[in-house]
């Protein structure tokens, strides 16, 4: 008997939105980037960016009056790894969102839960 081998779509399905070049309605191209970025990591990137500015001042305003220009690499650097890490590193074959999302299901399950659970064996 043969069997037909069935295409399976969830590779497909999972596949994340590339970005390649910016371009305009009109067509003009506004950057290019060599290699395609994925735009989780614009997305992360961008969050991680306004977060530093609404409230990583406390932590880089120091740092800028002791060394006068490093505060104002790490508002790039810091939000240009954490999103690489966020869009390349797999913990356990998951996204990293489903991870983080799993991971606080469980913090609040198991280690946050208040209930005192039953020591005694049950015979």
């Amino acid at each position: 008997m043969n069997e037909e081998k069935l295409y399976d779509y969830s590779k497909g399905l999972n596949a994340p939105y590339w970005i390649q070049e910016i371009k305009t309605k009109q067509g003009t191209r506004i950057w290019y980037f060599a290699t395609p970025m994925q735009l989780s990591f614009f997305i992360v990137f961008i969050f991680i960016f306004v977060m530093m500015l609404l409230f990583g001042g406390f932590i880089l305003i120091p740092i800028a009056q002791f060394t006068h220009s490093i505060s104002l690499l790490l508002y790039w650097y810091i939000p240009y790894k954490l999103a690489k890490f966020y869009t390349e590193y797999e913990p356990h074959g998951k996204k990293m969102h489903v991870f983080i999302g799993d991971y606080f299901i469980y913090l609040f399950d198991f280690k946050l839960n208040k209930k005192r659970q039953s020591t005694t064996k049950i015979e």
